[in-house]
């Protein structure tokens, strides 16, 4: 029942692919990253696609049996990103090379992680205000600072992520509260939920994908995003979370980490 204490161990558990969803969701609601995922991917044709290929960044970039593909898979998202830019709907130019998207798409791979494993295991056991001093809040940070690798394998400049959770925190606040959704991001979500050329195994699971990630959104994203959420949704994601807490760090570890091991396994051959 040990929670995870670092980068590693908790890039290895599975439950943190249940906020998989809530992340792309945000990411395609930033106007570049929503038009250049529109005009450039067919990803929500291939869920999977996607998803596997995200995992593959993130092992590559955090775990130690992954790093060998460093380099290989870095070379995989810059080949990928290279042709992403353009005028999108309204006139305005985007680019995969833009420092700020590259450090929103980093964030919100950072904070689903954050809000899976705060629905889980809590807050960081024994952190202090402000999640500084001791050692939790050292773990915390140390998490925290480790997400950057994320981000200066998009490409982004360093020096863009901010200093601590605290400054984290207030960059995050200000992004959401400043982001207007556009019909792009709002035609991705249907088409991503809609999982029309999935496999039937994933159209049926689906129902439970979008609850997830609904429920997890920021109200301001969710509301844009057209997405219902009520009272009643807000009951059934309690009662979900608490079940998942009560069965998920009871589970083998063994099971808890077999997606990162099979992930990890591709990169090997």
């Amino acid at each position: 029942m040990t929670a995870p204490t670092g980068t590693e161990d908790l890039a290895r558990e599975a439950v943190v692919l249940a906020g998989a969803g809530a992340a792309i969701l945000l990411q395609v609601s930033h106007p570049s990253v929503g038009a250049g995922v529109a005009q450039h991917s067919d990803f929500a044709a291939d869920p999977l696609k996607r998803l596997r290929h995200t995992l593959q960044f993130v092992y590559a970039a955090v775990l130690p049996e992954a790093g060998a593909a460093r380099e290989r898979v870095a070379g995989w998202v810059g080949a990928a990103h290279g042709s992403v830019q353009g005028t999108d709907a309204t006139g305005r130019s985007y680019s995969a090379a833009d420092p700020q998207a590259q450090l929103w798409v980093t964030a919100t791979l950072y904070w689903a992680a954050e809000q899976t494993r705060w629905r889980i295991w809590g807050e960081w056991p024994d952190a202090v205000a402000g999640g500084h001093g001791g050692r939790a809040g050292s773990e915390a940070e140390a998490v925290y600072r480790d997400y950057a690798v994320l981000g200066t394998l998009l490409g982004m400049p360093a020096n863009l992520w901010p200093e601590d959770r605290a400054a984290f925190a207030r960059y995050w606040d200000a992004a959401v509260g400043s982001l207007e959704v556009t019909d792009d991001a709002r035609a991705i979500c249907r088409d991503l939920f809609a999982a029309e050329a999935a496999p039937w195994w994933l159209r049926r699971v689906m129902p439970l994908v979008r609850f997830v990630s609904v429920g997890m959104l920021p109200v301001r994203i969710r509301h844009q995003l057209g997405l219902d959420w009520d009272g009643a949704d807000s009951r059934r994601e309690d009662a979900l979370w608490g079940a998942l807490r009560a069965v998920y760090p009871r589970l083998p570890l063994r099971w808890r980490q077999l997606p990162a091991r099979l992930v990890v396994r591709t990169l090997q051959v």
